[in-house]
């Protein structure tokens, strides 16, 4: 595991990633379309000539795609790094026998059950889950792989971005139809660090403990933060539910590991608002 390609360091995952390993291991970083620079790690763009020189030396291989952004956010659903690189990562990965980690999504899900276990077959008839099922059965055909399913909120998702339309005045509406178990990046980047020293294999949930609904997170945001919980609208966009919920029992037994509480999340989403405020008034 000492060498670690990491394809995808402009994505939110890729990026906290690289931040806890870069001090520990040797971390590459290739970058899809935001040049990205992290302390302690090489980086460069992504293309045929950079992939074919990183991914001859590396142990590990962590693809961190659009599928690894929140499924809340309005650009989920394209998967254009996944279909175009992809299929390189896994071929290298059999041929040079690294080990190959494929971060997922929890929109493989819709249901039926509410919570859905790390090993939880897929019933979802919706094209984004039966893209992700195609990406993830090509990384699962590996030999030494692991599939992670998540949903983490950060600094520049969905639940920010309506929270920036109330702080501006405006009034937003929020899908509060579909629920998950959203994390914060830090706490799935380290649960995953974790994931990787143990030398987990097959398919791991990385998740919070609490279902919520994207309106219902902001909501509860914007009460921490003193706004006008007012603008924030709920948005059926459903006739029913739809659950995408992880829960993560392979962290708890096998890691001794506790999913974070929702409160935990607000905080971290919280303290970020507060430093892009501090940010803003220092300018």
């Amino acid at each position: 595991m000492n060498r670690i390609l990491i394809v995808g360091i402009d994505t939110v995952a890729g990026r906290s990633l690289a931040e806890q390993l870069s001090g520990t291991f040797n971390v590459t970083g290739l970058w899809f379309s935001t040049p990205t620079t992290v302390s302690g790690c090489a980086v460069a763009r992504v293309n045929k000539t950079a992939l074919n020189e990183y991914l001859v030396d590396a142990a590990t291989i962590i693809f961190c795609g659009a599928a690894s952004q929140s499924s809340w956010n309005r650009s989920f659903g394209t998967f254009r790094p996944e279909e175009k690189w992809l299929t390189p990562c896994v071929l290298a990965a059999k041929a040079f026998g690294s080990r190959m980690v494929f971060v997922s999504s929890d929109a493989v899900f819709a249901g039926p059950w509410v919570f859905h276990d790390d090993d939880s077959m897929v019933h979802s008839e919706e094209s984004s889950a039966q893209q992700l099922r195609g990406f993830e059965s090509e990384v699962q055909a590996l030999t030494d792989s692991l599939i992670v399913r998540t949903n983490i909120v950060d600094s520049e998702g969905v639940v920010q971005q309506a929270l920036r339309a109330v702080e501006n005045g405006r009034t937003v509406s929020v899908d509060a139809c579909t629920y998950a178990t959203p994390v914060a990046q830090d706490e799935f980047a380290s649960s995953l660090v974790e994931c990787l020293k143990a030398g987990m294999r097959g398919y791991v949930n990385i998740a919070g403990a609490e279902r919520t609904s994207a309106f219902q997170l902001v909501t509860i945001l914007a009460t921490n933060l003193e706004c006008d919980t007012r603008r924030v609208v709920a948005k059926f966009s459903a006739d029913q539910p739809v659950e995408r919920s992880l829960r993560c029992l392979r962290l708890r037994n096998e890691l001794n590991k506790r999913s974070s509480l929702l409160k935990d999340t607000v905080e971290h989403l919280a303290d970020s608002v507060t430093a892009r405020r501090q940010q803003v008034t220092a300018a």
